[in-house]
């Protein structure tokens, strides 16, 4: 039979079974092929929009966090330089306090040395007109060969030491 399909075929019929073939492959391919390929090709395509989207999400949260690490930075660096101001000021402080404890503990101490060789002085002068005026006496004593009495013991003391603090004032 399909021997006489063959011999008997005219050009009209090789055409419409040509047609009614390709038809009938489209169908098939719609049925079966397109509608896979179109699913897969739509996957495909949300798949690339999601990337890109994804992208740019990611662009813009590392561009966010850029920002705010910058911000931190500048942030850190403000803080850093007041700090260090702060420190700054303070150590000028600081060495403005002991700068000044120290001028007024050395004056402190120079005023204290200075009463003390006052009062060293002092009593170096009690101690030489002491002996002077032992002396003094000693010598009057011999020189006059006699005794005072009490009243020109003080009596000459007291002219003696009159001549002694007008030697002193004169230095």
């Amino acid at each position: 039979m399909f021997k006489q399909l063959v011999l008997g075929a005219t050009t009209a019929g090789d055409t419409i079974v040509v047609l009614v073939s390709f038809l009938l492959l489209m169908v098939l391919l719609k049925k079966f092929a397109w509608k896979p390929l179109m699913n897969i090709m739509d996957q495909r395509e949300q798949t690339i929009a999601s990337n890109i989207e994804n992208a740019e999400i990611a662009k813009n949260e590392a561009e966010r966090l850029a920002a705010e690490r910058q911000e931190k930075l500048d942030k850190t660096r403000a803080e850093a330089a007041t700090i260090l101001n702060k420190a700054k000021v303070s150590a000028e402080s600081a060495e403005k306090e002991l700068l000044d404890a120290a001028r007024h503990e050395a004056t402190r101490l120079k005023k204290d040395a200075k009463k003390e060789i006052e009062s060293e002085r002092q009593m170096a002068m009690a101690s030489v007109r002491n002996d002077v005026s032992l002396l003094s006496i000693q010598i009057a004593e011999k020189l006059i060969s006699k005794e005072l009495t009490n009243e020109g013991h003080a009596q000459l003391i007291d002219k003696y030491l009159e001549r002694l603090s007008d030697t002193n004032e004169i230095k």
